[in-house]
């Protein structure tokens, strides 16, 4: 039996308010300052008055409500959500972000409050969820579809932040999330815990319809990575956000910096994230390399994460720290590059800058004002 199979079931109906685009171009929209048409005039006037909305995020959310011409309907949804707990900060994020919810139907919500109590979510938990997918309490089959998503997150707390990111609430289970689950089972052998790090890691990606998102994964196997790998799950998220075009664009930049096919294919499968950056930024980053910091192109290949962080706030000031501490005699400067780069910062700090404080005067400081930026003295 399949690891996710008891969580597909019972089958889900098709979702009665699919997620669309116009939310995308609401909060793309830029600043509005013109003055809202005489349509509109009303709607301006009730999110400023009832929902509390400053005038220039009135204007802006009141194009997706311009219909509205009498206050009966969005004074009952109003009233509804007050008694139901929601708070007016958590009602004036709601209103900007999707002010539509005013013109759903109070009885048809009316259950939905219940049903998220029973999951278990506190009367907070339901107003943040509220403030992040304002039209929520429309959703039908609602408690089905929470317990399906907190089965994968394991806590409610988990499943707000993913909410955040994504539109897992907005996309149809039985149609495309359940599919692709089961495709990389089958197909691919994932397991559960590799799914769950890619839903987790990137929500979108498993919402895909079912023809989009196999042609995610042919993409990822033709970067020369194979399932059922760890690896393949972060290159299935890469290649999801990014067109063919961009990716190809990229791959041969790498080959003009020096690299042959087969090192550009063994630093992709080692670490495919590359891809996420731009030909400049990559470039920039191999010269630095190559050139400043004495890593040869072997180093790098063997290390591609170096390709990944930031130039100016990791690789540029630790460099330095090294170049100090090797001014110094100190026997940890001849660890290697990557060992400096590839610590977290506490990890660095504790390592690498604070025991030789007193050797190295002022080399704390010299980091942090590296990482801002400043010229340093050596």
């Amino acid at each position: 039996m399949l690891l996710f199979r008891e969580t597909l079931t019972p089958r889900l109906s098709p979702w009665a308010t699919p997620f669309t685009s116009s939310i995308y171009r609401f909060l793309s929209a830029p600043t509005l300052h013109e003055t809202p048409s005489p349509t509109s005039q009303f709607a301006v006037q009730y999110l400023i008055e009832s929902c509390g909305l400053p005038s220039d995020k009135a204007i802006r959310a009141s194009r997706y409500i311009s219909h509205i011409k009498f206050p009966d309907k969005p004074d009952a949804m109003l009233r509804f959500l007050r008694q139901a707990g929601i708070t007016e900060p958590h009602i004036r994020a709601a209103a900007c972000r999707q002010p539509q919810f005013l013109c759903l139907h109070v009885e048809k919500c009316k259950p939905r409050i219940s049903e998220l109590k029973e999951i278990g979510f506190s009367p907070s938990e339901i107003s943040l969820l509220f403030s992040i997918c304002p039209r929520v309490f429309s959703y039908t089959k609602l408690k089905q579809k929470v317990q399906f998503w907190m089965r994968i997150f394991g806590s409610v707390e988990k499943l707000l932040c993913a909410l955040k990111a994504g539109y897992l609430l907005g996309v149809n289970l039985d149609n495309a999330v359940i599919p692709n689950i089961t495709f990389l089972q089958e197909q691919c052998g994932l397991s559960a815990c590799q799914i769950s790090q890619l839903i987790k890691s990137s929500p979108r990606r498993i919402a895909s319809k079912p023809e989009v998102f196999k042609m995610y994964v042919k993409r990822a196997k033709e970067l020369g990575i194979s399932p059922p790998s760890n690896t393949f799950v972060y290159a299935l998220i890469v290649v999801g956000g990014l067109n063919q075009s961009t990716v190809d664009a990229r791959l041969c930049h790498l080959k003009s910096l020096g690299l042959s096919h087969e090192e550009v294919t063994l630093l992709i499968t080692k670490c495919p994230n590359v891809l996420e950056k731009t030909e400049k930024n990559i470039g920039q980053k191999m010269e630095f390399l190559l050139k400043q910091a004495g890593c040869g192109k072997i180093d790098v290949i063997k290390n591609p994460s170096l390709l990944t962080f930031s130039l100016e706030k990791r690789l540029i000031p630790r460099s330095l720290v090294r170049k100090l501490l090797k001014s110094r005699g100190i026997p940890a400067a001849n660890n290697a590059f990557s060992s400096f780069m590839i610590l977290n910062e506490k990890r660095f700090l504790e390592k690498y800058v604070l025991p030789y404080e007193e050797t190295v005067l002022g080399l704390h400081q010299v980091y942090i004002d590296a990482c801002a930026g400043k010229t340093a003295a050596t």
